[in-house]
């Protein structure tokens, strides 16, 4: 079978080779209209029995299993940082024991992350956005193609990247008014809070602790509490970094509300061309969150509803779109914009 369009949105069975044996795309590769353009390329042709069906056709007990998992790994963290008195060290462990299950089924299973971004709550924030981060990092480590203990160590970093934020006071956390400076400073030390917290476990993986501390660094130097720059900031914290700022972004703060993945997505890509993060992380992740929403239907600035039809490999937040019947790159028309989906 030749692949076509027809096969956008479909989920790779197995491994996809050229035929020189390089590998072409991973098992579990979610194909949109870049994939197909570049297997067609390829004149690449494969059996039926190489594709699953679309995300969108999986059944609603397979949606409110992914739930019921969030949603009690949400419960479960809640509940033992609640039970934490002052500087009481966290249970690594336990922890662990509780996001396990959570990687395995992002590193398995394709449809997974999908599904996450639907279920995904944000509730008592300190506690779902170190959820949400964790898998965001686990999922990135995937996107790097690197191993599965890596992805998982990249899942724990996140659980525990904001844990500093236990010894800031409450009322500072949830103002919904903009900051002092004195309070600013505060929120700040959340990273030095959290390190020396983490580090009183004596086997803690040191990566964990450089999450804690190194997050909002920057690789221009602009971030904190060090304000170090570039390679000096370890390769799995800018990882971590990307992760935080996308799920801070979409999330519904005391101060803002919460951005739509179309700002969200473009808010990172500047990020990255402006040298704050690192585009080798920003750009596939941002190519796989908008892929996912290939043939979905959007409004736009000037009130007209469009189809996103291809996303960029060099400018993901700029795809193709299809309005009545043309095909519009908002890559040379920036006068256009996408406000946000339809429904």
């Amino acid at each position: 079978m030749k692949i076509s369009s027809n096969h956008i949105g479909k989920i790779l069975k197995n491994d996809i080779y050229s035929l020189s044996g390089n590998l072409l795309l991973r098992k579990g590769t979610v194909l949109n209209a870049n994939h197909v353009e570049s297997l067609q390329k390829h004149a690449y042709y494969f059996d039926q029995a190489f594709i699953l069906d679309e995300p969108h056709h999986l059944s609603r007990e397979y949606f409110q299993h992914v739930k019921n998992m969030y949603e009690t790994s949400i419960h479960t963290f809640q509940s033992i940082f609640a039970n934490l008195e002052g500087e009481q060290l966290p249970p690594i462990d336990e922890i662990q024991g509780m996001l396990t299950p959570l990687i395995d089924k992002l590193v398995d299973d394709p449809v997974f992350t999908r599904y996450i971004e639907q279920v995904k709550s944000y509730d008592n924030y300190t506690y779902t956005h170190s959820l949400n981060v964790g898998i965001y990092s686990s999922l990135i480590g995937k996107l790097q193609g690197l191993e599965k203990s890596s992805i998982s160590l990249l899942g724990q970093m996140g659980m525990f990247h904001d844990v500093g934020k236990l010894l800031i006071d409450k009322n500072i956390l949830q103002k919904p008014g903009r900051l002092t400076e004195k309070e600013w400073m505060e929120i700040q030390k959340h990273t030095t809070y959290g390190y020396d917290l983490l580090k009183k476990n004596r086997t803690i993986d040191p990566h964990i602790l450089q999450g804690a501390l190194l997050h909002h660094e920057r690789l221009d130097g602009s971030g904190y509490p060090t304000g170090i720059k570039h390679s000096k900031i370890p390769y799995f914290v800018q990882i971590l970094s990307v992760a935080d700022m996308y799920d801070a972004l979409s999330s519904e703060r005391s101060y803002r509300p919460k951005q739509n993945i179309f700002t969200t997505t473009k808010i990172l890509i500047q990020e990255a061309n402006y040298n704050r993060l690192n585009p080798a992380i920003v750009y596939p992740f941002v190519r796989y969150i908008l892929s996912n929403h290939l043939r979905e239907e959007v409004v736009l600035n000037n009130g007209k509803l469009a189809e996103i039809i291809f996303i960029h490999s060099d400018e993901p937040h700029l795809p193709i779109i299809k309005v009545d019947d043309h095909f519009i790159d908002l890559r040379k028309n920036k006068d256009l914009e996408i406000l946000d989906f339809a429904n």
